[in-house]
């Protein structure tokens, strides 16, 4: 697996904060790295996979991953990501206990994903470009000032998002829906339940995640249990047919034959591969 080293996104080991933003996403191999990192899902959708663990992410959402997380992103639609980079080699210079903060959105925890109202994220996005813009003071000494005050603007705004956003909202339900779906994608969904839950007939529950995914809620549904079996089939020695009964399905040809459709190769080519 690979691992980000701060020396490669930093400009220096003493910077506190770093940007890297991504259009398309590209981080399609799982990896790690030794700083923390903020993401906010600018625009698009796909998969993001985290700790073996799939999560359909969309425009707006956002989310903490740490530097003991491992993560990639399986591409359902094209991606553009802003993370925000934390360095935890350094401290900074006047803000303290940011970790707080943030840890109600790890991206480890499936409660922990965020979403942002479009004027939220739009506002988000035009303070962390304030955060990364050369400053044109003479006085470098108050770069640090403005940066970290802008970084707890952003913090700030996430969270009283978080606390007081619009519930309402119907991006909001969808955010809510999905999330429920990816808790439950290894059981048997009753989707007159899920539609009663979520206050939306059958119909329009439907066409909402087609809408959303690119796919009907079935075939959504298989790929989150197809993605999560082939973590396991890479990343572990549990038999294949364990595997398929672990990821939801009944019937392990039927799970071999869907995931040469999706990926091109039958799990035991897949494991061979690994």
């Amino acid at each position: 697996m690979d691992k980000l080293r701060v020396e490669a996104y930093f400009s220096s080991v003493d910077e506190k904060l770093s940007v890297y933003s991504s259009d398309p996403e590209d981080n399609n191999s799982e990896h790690c790295h030794d700083f923390d990192e903020l993401v906010i899902v600018d625009s698009g959708h796909g998969l993001h996979v985290i700790n073996g663990k799939p999560v359909f992410i969309q425009e707006g959402d956002v989310f903490f991953v740490r530097d003991n997380d491992y993560h990639f992103y399986d591409e359902l639609g094209t991606l553009k990501l802003i993370n925000i980079l934390i360095n935890p080699r350094t401290e900074f210079s006047y803000l303290t206990n940011t970790e707080r903060l943030l840890s109600p959105f790890s991206a480890s925890e499936g409660s922990g994903y965020g979403w942002l109202l479009p004027e939220v994220k739009n506002h988000c996005r035009g303070l962390v470009e304030q955060m990364f813009t050369p400053a044109h003071d003479p006085d470098q000494n108050l770069r640090p000032v403005q940066q970290e005050g802008l970084f707890f603007q952003l913090i700030l705004s996430l969270v009283n998002q978080r606390e007081t956003g619009d519930r309402n909202h119907t991006q909001y339900k969808l955010h809510r829906m999905l999330g429920y779906l990816q808790e439950h994608c290894f059981t048997e969904i009753n989707w007159v339940d899920v539609a009663d839950e979520f206050s939306l007939t059958q119909r329009t529950l439907f066409r909402r995640i087609k809408e959303t995914t690119g796919m009907t809620p079935e075939n959504y549904l298989k790929r989150l249990r197809l993605v999560s079996a082939r973590v396991k089939i890479k990343n572990t020695e549990t038999s294949i047919t364990d595997i398929a009964f672990m990821c939801g399905f009944s019937n392990s040809n039927h799970f071999t034959t869907s995931y040469k459709q999706v990926f091109g190769i039958t799990p035991s080519q897949e494991r061979k591969k690994a």
